[in-house]
């Protein structure tokens, strides 16, 4: 909004808020004649009486008041025509490109699906009703359901966003609706066929890996990635289609009910976005969801770095980053706080973000020789406020982040790797982390890291335990490890790209829990000719077949050189041929859905790949500008 537009809502609320606690009804006697029309001399004097109390200029508190009287009055024929005809009056406010929301009002019956509100609005604004998308209450409105059944009743207000469009935008999606719809596909065959390649991966604040039940975690997953393409439009001042990414992100986030949620800050910055994007559309009239919205980000916040901070203090010092966040979630409860009239709160946030901004101001020489050192713009700015602007601090302090950044990175690949090769599933509820801290105290005493693992399992990260276990029951534990190796399916596919054959290749992955160059050294050892096995592997074929775990394992400590003559024949040349075929096409299948899946991931690469510090990286410009023009709006100095 303008600062005009700004200061005429804020002298509506204090009118408003001063008539209804002394009662008075603009839509009475004696503010109104018998034949319903204003009294323009009792609201004139009305005007004499407030005008003083709010130092609000007569005139404009006269001009107030008559807009106040005719709204009572339309709310009262909307109520009396919705009782008598069932007609429901819902009040519609579009967002222009200019910044200006148009407001219009609309009759239906509320049990009139959502599609026929998009209709009506598209025919009222003379756009395609599939480009026009409705938000009531902090949700989307479903064309398929009933406008009851989603809350949008007489006297509803509801945000129309309607999405526009270049030429080449246009032939390629109808609407920006249809864009986050086919976003929301993608991203979900991406999850689905990357799950096991971990093309996400979830961390806590201090970097570590976290692991979810397999439907939660795509849930999860799916939010996360929705909320990426939100937050890139929301940067590239693409608000409507920000905000429909945003709430299906939100939407997403409802599903997930794992109490990790409280550990991770993705969900209440989900929310400040949403709240942010509500400002950016100049809609104030989703203030009850925004105020509902900032409490969850401000409860979630305390849960994540602690209360005043303490939690990230301890991690990342006391000047962490964090706090450019508390900067936009102060100076949005201000704004909020100023339009329900709370000027005294108001001034008081407003006072906290003004110090807040002052102590993360970036001095912009110190910026750009920190750039000209070769860092980048965000990792300097970050740096710099996290280090007063201290040139030499900042730049040791880019190198600390880096480095624990590597090395949480570095841990977090070794432990998922080490999981998949003992069989220990991160998707289910009953899942718990064994501690690396520990496994390499064992492997210290020439123990292998999968061994070490797998005891600690058995032992549940008790270290005395876990030595118990290699020391008593070594033979019991490898048939464990043994059974737990799923072959890798990259790695089958190596081995079979070098002549050998599959089964070959799967038994050999199994024996050396997935190490590819001992696998490719077991085959060279005990294949020949490409089919002739040695009596090694032959009998570990037998005992996969049999599912005999133990005369496998015996099997695989056997020795590496001795070569037999083949008891398995060559395939016969007719199925041959038939397994090439197959073999064949089921390389060409993945080979043409790996195509498919590199262009949608493309897609989403620039957002998915970006920093994940790139939320505390803020320019704090447009907080500036609002901190400013409220701070004239209540006469702060």
């Amino acid at each position: 909004m303008s600062s005009n537009e700004l200061e005429n809502e804020g002298f509506l609320i204090q009118i408003r808020v001063l008539l209804n606690e002394r009662g008075i009804k603009l839509w009475e006697a004696p503010y109104i004649t018998a034949d319903r029309t204003p009294n323009d001399d009792e609201l004139g004097k009305l005007a004499d009486t407030l005008g003083p109390e709010t130092a609000i200029p007569r005139d404009r508190c006269l001009s107030v008041l008559r807009s106040l009287q005719q709204n009572a009055l339309e709310k009262l024929q909307a109520k009396d025509e919705f009782v008598k005809t069932g007609l429901a009056t819902v009040k519609l406010r579009a967002p222009t490109q200019t910044g200006s929301n148009r407001s219009f009002d609309l009759k239906l019956k509320v049990t009139d699906p959502g599609a026929t509100l998009s209709e009506l609005v598209g025919q009222r604004l003379s756009v395609d009703p599939r480009k026009i998308k409705l938000v009531c209450g902090g949700r989307v409105v479903d064309s398929t359901r009933t406008l009851e059944e989603q809350k949008v009743t007489n006297g509803a207000i509801v945000l129309a966003l309607v999405m526009a469009h270049s030429v080449e935008e246009a032939k390629l999606e109808c609407s920006t609706y249809d864009r986050v719809h086919k976003i929301r596909a993608d991203a979900e065959l991406l999850i689905n066929e990357n799950d096991t390649a971990k093309m996400m991966t979830l961390e806590d604040q201090s970097g570590n890996p976290i692991f979810l039940p397999k439907n939660e975690k795509k849930s999860l997953m799916v939010a996360l990635t929705l909320y990426a393409k939100g937050k890139a439009a929301l940067a590239a001042g693409n608000y409507e289609e920000a905000l429909l990414l945003l709430l299906e992100a939100d939407r997403d986030f409802r599903g997930c009910n794992s109490d990790l949620l409280n550990g991770v800050d993705n969900y209440a910055l989900l929310n400040l976005d949403i709240v942010w994007c509500y400002l950016c559309l100049k809609n104030l009239n989703q203030l009850p969801d925004a105020a509902e919205r900032l409490q969850l980000c401000e409860q979630k916040f305390r849960q994540s770095y602690g209360e005043n901070m303490k939690r990230v203090a301890a991690l990342k010092g006391e000047q962490s980053s964090e706090k450019t966040i508390l900067v936009r979630l102060h100076l949005l409860k201000a704004i909020l706080y100023y339009h329900q009239n709370k000027r005294d709160d108001a001034r008081t946030m407003f006072r906290v973000v003004e110090t807040e901004l002052q102590s993360l101001r970036i001095d912009d020489a110190c910026l750009s020789r920190l750039m000209e050192c070769g860092h980048t713009l965000q990792e300097s700015r970050i740096a710099l406020r996290a280090c007063s602007n201290n040139i030499e601090r900042a730049i040791e302090y880019i190198h600390e982040q880096r480095e624990r950044q590597e090395e949480n990175d570095k841990r977090s690949r070794r432990e998922l790797k080490l999981y998949e090769r003992i069989g220990h599933a991160t998707d289910t509820p009953q899942y718990w982390r064994i501690k690396l801290d520990f496994v390499d105290v064992l492997m210290e005493m020439g123990y292998t890291e999968e061994m070490a693992a797998l005891a600690l399992k058995e032992s549940d990260n008790d270290i005395n335990g876990a030595l118990n276990e290699l020391q008593n029951n070594n033979k019991e534990l490898r048939l464990k490890l043994l059974r737990c190796v799923v072959p890798d399916e990259q790695h089958v596919e190596q081995l079979m790209a070098l002549g050998f054959p599959e089964e070959a290749a799967r038994v050999a992955l199994k024996t050396t829990t997935n190490r590819y160059d001992l696998a490719a050294e077991f085959l060279v050892a005990n294949v020949s000719d490409g089919s002739v096995y040695s009596e090694r592997l032959t009998k570990a074929l037998q005992m996969i077949g049999s599912e005999s775990a133990t005369h496998l394992a015996e099997a695989a400590t056997g020795s590496t050189d001795h070569q037999t003559t083949p008891s398995t024949s060559k395939a016969s040349s007719s199925h041959g041929k038939r397994t090439d075929a197959c073999t064949e096409a089921r390389t060409e299948e993945k080979r043409r859905k790996k195509e498919m899946l590199d262009i949608v991931f493309k897609s989403f690469s620039k957002e998915i790949g970006e920093s994940r510090d790139n939320h505390l990286d803020l320019s704090l410009a447009e907080e500036t500008v609002l901190l400013e023009q409220y701070k004239a709006l209540l006469g702060m100095e």
